[in-house]
């Protein structure tokens, strides 16, 4: 089963009074086809320096860095991540990202848990909603995104009088100088907009996002 299955907890898997290259040399000791050096570099990105500090003593960004490739060192096929970025920055998050990306590529099942909405959305082939220990929804980012057709426009506040006669605007909100409202009949506020003058310059037009159907679920 640890050639098959590997799991990447919420909190990281690292020995504090060992170096990083004894637990990177240990965890390649009990597989039989473990990574590579050569690969475990690729994925990790440690200078010499870092591999021969004390794990306690790397960031926490590293931490769950060097917890994920442990993870991967015995090339599983099915992998677990639960918050698998937390206390990542900006740049390792992305190269997170990437490498799961080519596992991805390369026939591995992901399986992740995370709060990072922006992350399901861009990354999940599926999705799980968990609400209040129930499974309420599965479904795929763009089936979400598709079950309602409605449109969120922003646009000058000069155009406030039209749009409160249009029977087709809903959730109208003054924003500072803007007029902000949805609608589910895009095309022809569209054209009503244009036709009163408005420019395309001025119109700023946002689909739903996956966390405003995730939020709308569990509010249900």
């Amino acid at each position: 089963m640890k050639q098959v299955v590997a799991i990447l907890p919420q909190e990281n898997t690292v020995v504090a009074d060992l170096k990083v290259n004894e637990l990177l040399n240990f965890f390649q000791s009990i597989y039989l086809n473990s990574l590579s050096n050569q690969e475990i570099d690729v994925l990790l990105k440690f200078t010499d320096k870092q591999k021969e500090q004390l794990a306690s003593k790397l960031s926490g960004g590293q931490k769950r860095l060097l917890s994920f490739v442990l993870a991967l060192i015995g090339r599983p096929k099915i992998l677990f991540l639960d918050e698998p970025t937390s206390a990542m920055d900006t740049s390792t998050r992305q190269h997170f990202w990437e490498v799961v990306d080519e596992l991805k590529k390369n026939g591995v099942t992901i399986v992740y848990s995370s709060h990072y909405i922006e992350e399901v959305e861009h990354t999940a082939d599926r999705i799980l909603v968990l609400h209040k220990g129930e499974l309420i929804r599965d479904t795929t980012p763009y089936a979400m995104r598709s079950e309602e057709q409605e449109k969120h426009f922003t646009i000058p506040l000069s155009y406030r009088a039209i749009v409160e006669d249009l029977p087709e605007a809903t959730e109208i909100e003054i924003k500072q100088s803007a007029l902000s409202f949805a609608t589910k009949e895009a095309s022809k506020v569209w054209q009503v907009l244009i036709h009163n003058g408005c420019t395309i310059e001025e119109i700023e037009v946002r689909n739903r996002t996956l966390l405003d159907s995730i939020f709308e679920t569990v509010q249900e």
